[in-house]
């Protein structure tokens, strides 16, 4: 293994992580506040790109690609660096706008190692899955303990929490069994090393079908060891994707894993001999739904009349500048003039990626993407011609869940974990994988 491919392999296995450094220059407050979605930040992941790409880049073969690739896409380069400069500096706060347009092309970067160096889907997927086992039992012995581990996990990013951590996300928890009724009160829902329990719950839910895959389509040539690891985390992860009491992720996670062993069953026939354990899959991430009952009363009622002002208010900032947006990362330097009312702790992004690009860069800079897609799309690997490839299905259908998951949270764009995360799903999507 060389080394930018061990780098890469780090990469993956510390992707749940979020240890990093914050800077707090004046331009990462809004109404005399901090703001973490502003400040310039070096977490351990950044670090390991930036050894992966620059390993891979003082290669011979690499220089060569570098060169040949430059030359293709000079000419969509320099639209995108134009449209690029005209975002950044129309932007309220140019430095925030230059800020996050470092981190998309580090990225870009990121992606471009990926669909040039094919690693094979293994490869992808084994660190990945130890990074859903430790997440799991991290956040199952939260929510066991209803407070943080602590000690050594705060290298991993683990924050100091309990039930009675102020903001902190709780869940009112009662069990229906017929006309049995058991009351819990109020539980705090398990963050693990995540921001918050949704973002774990959509970790979990884009992953899972990637190592279910990797797990029934290879039962055959897995060790027996392998078997127990990957059979572990696929039990665990459920377990750890319910008790994040995150419904959205809890419904397209599921739908997603179903997915995946309807597509192994199609196109392995020894699968069929392990029924039984199918069926096991199936039982025990379905079995606490309908007995499982959980309702948000003020808060949750609250929770939907903020999102739809954010909505409200992102509409109101694209309309402000249709063309090319307010700036990226500007959404929420430009908040309070959208949303005068409002305090200082309303301070967060929409919840919603799609009207959150939108409000920052535009109807140009949709545009813009939509067209870089379907390039990459029509150049690579033909992302819409998986035929009978089942590996490359469920790929699609993992980007698919952070894509669906976009139109309810804004972490795909905004946190590093879920940026990280769809760069990787979005790069693999791209290239051939085996």
């Amino acid at each position: 293994m060389k080394w930018h491919q061990r780098f890469f392999w780090l990469l993956l296995l510390f992707l749940p992580t979020q240890l990093g450094y914050h800077f707090w220059p004046d331009w990462a407050g809004v109404l005399g506040r901090r703001v973490d979605y502003l400040a310039p930040t070096v977490y351990l992941t950044d670090i390991l790109i930036l050894l992966t790409l620059s390993s891979w880049f003082v290669s011979q073969k690499s220089k060569i690609q570098i060169k040949n690739t430059i030359w293709k896409l000079l000419s969509p380069l320099g639209i995108a660096a134009i449209f690029i400069t005209a975002n950044t500096l129309a932007a309220t706060s140019p430095l925030v706008a230059l800020y996050k347009w470092i981190k998309v092309m580090e990225f870009v970067l990121l992606g471009w190692y990926i669909v040039k160096t094919k690693p094979r889907f293994a490869v992808i997927v084994t660190p990945l899955s130890i990074g859903v086992f430790y997440s799991s039992i991290l956040a199952i012995t939260q929510f066991v303990l209803q407070h943080s581990v602590g000690g050594p996990l705060w290298w991993l990013g683990e924050r100091t929490f309990d039930v009675g951590t102020p903001g902190i996300a709780r869940i009112p928890l009662r069990l229906e069994f017929g006309i049995w009724n058991l009351e819990f009160g109020l539980k705090m829902r398990p963050y693990a090393t995540f921001p918050h329990p949704n973002v774990l719950g959509g970790f979990l839910a884009a992953v899972m079908p990637l190592v279910v895959v990797r797990y029934l389509g290879n039962l055959r040539n897995l060790r027996k060891k392998m078997k127990l690891f990957y059979g572990t985390v696929i039990l665990v992860g459920i377990i750890a994707l319910l008790l994040t009491f995150s419904r959205s992720g809890i419904v397209v996670g599921g739908m997603a894993i179903v997915m995946a062993i309807a597509r192994i069953k199609n196109y392995e026939s020894g699968i069929m001999k392990n029924k039984r354990l199918i069926v096991l899959i199936l039982i025990g991430f379905f079995a606490l739904l309908p007995t499982s009952y959980f309702m948000i009363h003020n808060s949750t009622e609250e929770s939907v009349v903020v999102r739809q002002q954010l909505n409200a208010a992102a509409i109101k900032l694209w309309q402000s500048s249709p063309l090319f947006g307010v700036g990226l990362g500007n959404f929420l330097v430009r908040l309070p003039e959208a949303l005068p009312t409002r305090t200082i702790y309303f301070l967060q992004p929409v919840h919603n990626i799609y009207l959150l690009l939108l409000s920052e860069v535009g109807i140009v800079g949709i545009g813009l993407i939509v067209f870089f897609i379907v390039t990459l799309l029509n150049h690579e690997s033909g992302i819409m011609k998986y035929g009978k490839d089942k590996t490359k299905f469920i790929i699609h259908t993992s980007l698919f869940v952070i894509l669906v998951l976009g139109l309810v949270d804004h972490y795909p764009l905004t946190l590093q974990q879920g940026q990280l995360l769809l760069a990787v799903l979005a790069a693999m999507s791209m290239t051939s994988v085996h």
